[in-house]
């Protein structure tokens, strides 16, 4: 399904995670991968613990963060569609 403003996206349970310094680190056992997230990276992974729209994802680090509103859409659309590349979040609708 398409990833779209519309959208809910939750993140799935399988990932292990651990905070090593500033960095989130995501452990997928069952595709033997791990990841490194930066802060930002770290606050959308939180927010995705519950289910969330992505629209209202981005409003929430639009008020959090500096930045154009275009280019943090941009950003929160390409991490987003790197997690479910890689099979760790869930998109509904």
């Amino acid at each position: 399904m398409p990833l779209s403003p519309n959208s809910e996206v939750v993140r799935r349970s399988h990932p292990l995670e651990a905070a090593v310094g500033d960095t989130q680190v995501l452990l997928d056992v069952q595709q033997g991968l791990y990841f490194g997230l930066n802060p930002i990276a770290s606050r959308i992974w939180q927010r995705l613990e519950r289910p969330v729209r992505v629209s209202d994802l981005c409003g929430s680090l639009k008020a959090e963060y500096e930045g154009e509103d275009g280019r943090i859409d941009a950003d929160v659309f390409a991490f987003l569609t790197q997690l479910e590349a890689q099979n760790l979040i869930d998109v509904r609708g």
